[in-house]
């Protein structure tokens, strides 16, 4: 009795050791193949000939999952985590604005007809790209599978990125000679007008500002095109959402001081602004591949959205004129920039693509932590842009509304954590 009792002790550590063996080398994360940290009770030691029979019999012998009977399923559907988030800090360059020469200024003694005009003129503000810095935002992404062996699943991503600014200023303290350059259509000739200047006006400043952002998701629905031992590559189907707004700002004040048929004391406050509200809404597909060495993950990214890109100018301003008292007048006329042939609200809605590129390496702490950092670029065919409606030619009166679009980038850094639960 005591010998067959020992025998059956030593039978049952045997099949535990097999459980053990089992559970150990086969019930591996798909993503890493590193093993899961389970405490196996003697229980589990008990009931190992049944594990033995279900997993190792079908799984190994004939190749299929024993929880879905999908062959070559590698017994993912037997572990937990089969949902998904990610929390990711961005550190993203954007399409910056280009303007024309908005603001001028000459040296002491030019002539006062030359004085602010171009091409000779010094520009203190436009004729260049401006907004170009990094700038940080955020990117928050949930996703889970449908089935058991992770063949399909859900995945819906948000960003932001932190307002572009800029901001500029100028007076006659620092300029005496201060101009907003224009040209005149009738003659075509360039001209300016002086908002300072020795003995004709001052004083006289100008202020502009500008804002830029930037935020958009997508919804995505995933399944398993390929996989191998190291590889597994999904396609991607779904629909993105993105809108991008711009809004640019220009003030300028000037007092008449020796102005022929105006009144000394005289000021002219001009205030105009451009707002452009660009919002894309489109379906999109793609592939998301991920490559799997030991601890470290690589998950490329690459997608095409395709859709309408519905882009809102509105375009407004005033020169506000005011005589001194004791008798003062208020009168106000168009702006040199804002006037009656573009200013308005205008819409047109486009048909533009997007195409997404990402690539992202994560670093695995622990079976449900990893972490990531990676590069992302997002593109816009067509978008416009606040500082692109300013009549590039600076006419006074401007010249009749014409919508002005082109291509938008955000690219940059990415740096976070991703969950398993």
């Amino acid at each position: 009795m005591i010998l067959r009792n020992l025998s059956l002790v030593v039978v049952g550590l045997s099949l535990a050791s097999v459980a053990l063996s089992v559970d150990g080398a086969e019930l591996r994360t798909s993503a890493a193949r590193r093993p899961i940290h389970r405490t196996v009770s003697f229980q589990d030691a008990i009931e190992a000939p049944e594990m033995f029979d279900s997993v190792v019999g079908t799984e190994i012998f004939d190749g299929s999952c024993a929880s879905c009977g999908v062959s070559g399923c590698s017994l993912d559907c037997l572990l937990p985590c089969d949902r998904w988030g990610s929390l990711e800090y961005l550190l993203w360059w954007r399409r910056g604005q280009n303007f024309p020469a908005l603001a001028t200024t000459s040296p002491i003694g030019t002539a006062q007809g030359d004085a602010g005009v171009l091409p000779n003129a010094t520009v203190l503000f436009g004729d260049e790209t401006i907004g170009e810095d990094a700038r940080p935002g955020g990117r928050v992404t949930v996703g889970g599978w449908l089935d058991d062996c992770r063949t399909c699943g859900v995945e819906g991503r948000f960003f932001a990125l932190s307002e572009e600014q800029i901001r500029f200023a100028a007076d006659s303290t620092a300029f005496p000679t201060l101009a907003r350059p224009f040209r005149d259509p009738a003659t075509m000739t360039q001209e300016a007008t002086l908002l300072a200047f020795n003995g004709f006006t001052g004083p006289g400043n100008v202020n502009i500002t500008s804002n830029s952002n930037v935020l958009g998701g997508d919804f995505l629905y995933r399944w398993q095109a390929a996989q191998s031992v190291t590889t597994k590559m999904d396609f991607l189907v779904g629909y993105q959402f993105s809108r991008i707004d711009e809004d640019f700002n220009i003030n300028s004040l000037s007092t008449a001081i020796n102005v022929p048929g105006i009144d000394a004391g005289t000021t002219f406050t001009s205030s105009e602004r451009f707002l452009a509200r660009n919002e894309f809404h489109a379906a999109q597909i793609g592939l998301a591949a991920t490559y799997v060495n030991c601890n470290w993950n690589v998950d490329l990214l690459a997608k095409l959205a395709f859709g309408n890109m519905r882009e809102v100018v509105t375009i407004a301003g005033q020169t506000t004129i005011v005589t001194p008292g004791p008798a003062s007048t208020t009168n106000t006329t168009p702006g040199p920039l804002a006037g009656s042939p573009n200013s308005g609200r205008h819409v047109n809605d486009e048909f533009a693509v997007s195409p997404e590129l990402g690539v992202n390496c994560r670093y695995a702490i622990t079976e449900c932590l990893d972490l990531a950092f990676g590069y992302s670029f997002i593109y816009w065919s067509s978008v416009a842009q606040a500082g692109a409606q300013i009549d590039p030619m600076l006419n006074d009166p401007p010249s009749a509304f014409s919508l002005n679009s082109g291509s938008y980038w955000v690219h940059g850094l990415n740096v976070g954590a991703n969950f398993r639960f």
